[in-house]
Parts: structure tokens; C-alpha cells; sequence
């Protein structure tokens, strides 16, 4: 498969919030539109141009949050589309954040052996992370993302105005996703974000955004089934991915991004630790200072508490259940300096241990 038939098709009107909706794509294909949607949009408003779109076409509803992220949820869906008479040429649009999408698609991909589905992020984190690459996985055994598909959607339609819905720790998650691509990838864009937080009342967001979905797409195009540097992508989610999962095995509440942000500031002390150059040593450790500045605050005290307050022996035996690893070992992603990254890094116990206390 060449590169270019690798590449997944995403639409973007960021700054005008006129995209087509979706049923303009499925008309145009020919095909019944289903719509997935998070139920949240059954009572905050939505921008003008999709609400023909709950008017006209059959909506399924779905509870957002890791918990929708499971085979019972996916069971749900699939019955609702067969009792909808759906068939493997209809198109399923899929709206809402993160892990509604990631089930939506998973339901999609698997659903009649896949049906074309689109993806419309309502979030910042679906904007920049979530709806590109094709991965799309559901929660099994406790454990984040460990049953999935990689199945591309035919489009991914990128509208800004849905920011406008978003709660104020909404905006920080898919903030700590775009610093993530940042600093695996781009120090020039990651000097930009220092000297911005996601509250700013001059946010250029079409800019923003933009620019951090470039990012991920220019690596998904190059290795779509991660077999090498779309593994940097992962900075900070083996340690963020291993929090999500004690902290629903405790019925802690903890979004994704949060505990991301917390995996990268860990992540960021070990590569410190890592590498020999003073100057690299030193922008590293301010990227994790920036980090900790925009989680621990007085609003998000009692979560950072909680998830500094985790022991690294408690959340090891995640860590080795790990999709990323091979023979038992623990394998991440570390920095060499601000846009560099490095994968496949053997990661033990003890060092953890070490990196993680002067984290924190």
C-alpha cells in the first residue's frame, strides 16, 4: 500500500463553521445515513448547521466516557443498526469526543465485516487526536484500548465552531494531546504553545488546530499500522493509559487528557535523565514544569493529588499489559530533546521507580 492510498481524508472549514453536515457525503454516495451522537447534544445546543441533521436522520444516542467504551456498549449499537435494517453500504456518521468516536468507529469497522462511516469531532482532543489515524478501540478486561480495529474513516470533518460547546477541562484535555505531537515532533510549535494556555481569550484556534492534526496526520500517513514511527505518538500513554485504568478499577473519575499530561511530565523526566546534553536536559525538565503549571491547579487539585499519590507498583502491572510491549518488557517512548523522539525504549521497574519520584 503506497503512501498516498494511506492517506485518510480529512475536510476542514475551521474557522467558519460551514462544512457540510454529513448528509450532503451520504446523499452523495448513495447510501442511508445513521447518526451516533453523544448524548450530551440532546441538551446543549449545538451550532445551526447540524441541527437538520438530528431532524432528518435516525440517532442513536450514546452516554460519553471510557465506560461507553466496552463490548456491551458495541453490542447496543450493533443491535440498534440491525433493528435499523443498516447494511454494509449505508454510512454511519459518528459525532462527539473522544471515546464516542472510538467506540462509533469500532462499532463501524466491524459491523457487516465494516461500513463506511464518518467521523464530525466535537472535541478538542477528537479534533486533533482521536478522529485521525484509523485506530479505533473499545476497553476489555480493565484494560484501555486492548480490542480494536485499524479501518480509516471515508472523511473526517473538522468544524471549529463545536469548541464552543466545550467545559473548560474539555479545552485542557485535547490541549495536553496537541503538546504531546508538539513535543514528539515540532519545537517550533511547542515554543508557540508555551506562551499560550487553553483559557487564553486570543486563542487562534483554526491555527491551532490545524497544525497539530497535521502533525499526527503526516505520521499516520508515513506508518499507518505502527510498526515504527507512529509509535511516538504514545509519549506519555503507557503511564497516562496505566492511571486511566486504576483509576476506573477504583471508580476514580480521571479523563484521558489529564492522565496523559501527567504520563508526559513523567515521561519527560526519565528522557532528562536519558540524555547527556545540558541544554536538552533543561528544556525537557521546563516542559514538565509547564505541564504540571497548567494541571495542578485549584480546580484540578483533588485529581492531580490523586494520580501523583499513585504508587508505580501499582500501576506496573497495567504497564506490562501494555498493547506496545514484546516478551514481557515494557516498552515507551522517551525524548532526546523537544521534537525528537525515540520508541521501543526498554523501560524497568526500577527506573520507573526513579523517575517517577523526582516527577513528583
Amino acid at each position: 500500500m503506497t503512501q498516498k492510498q494511506n492517506k485518510q481524508n480529512v475536510s476542514s472549514e475551521l474557522s467558519a463553521g460551514v462544512l457540510p453536515t454529513g448528509l450532503e457525503f451520504a446523499e452523495a454516495s448513495g447510501s442511508k445515513a445513521l447518526v451516533l451522537c453523544d448524548d450530551s447534544f440532546q441538551s446543549v445546543s449545538v451550532p445551526n448547521a447540524y441541527k437538520e441533521l438530528f431532524e432528518r436522520l435516525p440517532v442513536h444516542w450514546i452516554h460519553a466516557g471510557e465506560q461507553c467504551k466496552s463490548i456491551e456498549k458495541a453490542q447496543e449499537v450493533w443491535r440498534w443498526l440491525e433493528a435499523k435494517e443498516a447494511d454494509r453500504f449505508d454510512t454511519i456518521i459518528v459525532i462527539g469526543g473522544g471515546t464516542v468516536m472510538d467506540l462509533g468507529a469500532f462499532v463501524a469497522s466491524t459491523y457487516k465485516r465494516g461500513v463506511k462511516f464518518l467521523l464530525i469531532p466535537t472535541s478538542l482532543l477528537g479534533m486533533v487526536d482521536a478522529s485521525i489515524g484509523g485506530k479505533n478501540g473499545i476497553n476489555f478486561n480493565g484494560i484501555k484500548n486492548s480490542i480494536g480495529t485499524f479501518h480509516k474513516p471515508a472523511n473526517v470533518l473538522l468544524d471549529i465552531k463545536w469548541l464552543e460547546t466545550l467545559p473548560k477541562n474539555e479545552r485542557l484535555n485535547g490541549w495536553m494531546e496537541l503538546s504531546k505531537h508538539a513535543l514528539v515532533e515540532d519545537a517550533p510549535f511547542w515554543n508557540h504553545l508555551q506562551n499560550r494556555t487553553p483559557d487564553d481569550q486570543n486563542i487562534d484556534w483554526p491555527q491551532i488546530v490545524q497544525r497539530a492534526s497535521d502533525i499526527k496526520q503526516r505520521i499516520v500517513d508515513a506508518d499507518f499500522h505502527e510498526r515504527g514511527e507512529r509509535k511516538k505518538l504514545n509519549f506519555g500513554h503507557t503511564v497516562g493509559h496505566a492511571l486511566e485504568s486504576l483509576a476506573a478499577k477504583k471508580n476514580v473519575p480521571l479523563s484521558h487528557g489529564f492522565a496523559v499530561g501527567i504520563g508526559m511530565i513523567a515521561s519527560l523526566h526519565w528522557s532528562a535523565k536519558s540524555v547527556d546534553n545540558f541544554t536538552s536536559q533543561e528544556s525537557l525538565l521546563g516542559a514538565a514544569e509547564y505541564l504540571k503549571r497548567l494541571l495542578k491547579t485549584d480546580a484540578n487539585y483533588d485529581t492531580w493529588k490523586w494520580c501523583v499519590e499513585q504508587h508505580p507498583e501499582q500501576l506496573w502491572p497495567f504497564m506490562l499489559k501494555d498493547k506496545k510491549n514484546r516478551a514481557s518488557t515494557v516498552l515507551d517512548i522517551r525524548l532526546r530533546a523537544i521534537g525528537t523522539a525515540e520508541w521501543d525504549c526498554p523501560l524497568t521497574l526500577i527506573d520507573f521507580k526513579t523517575f517517577w519520584a523526582s516527577a513528583f
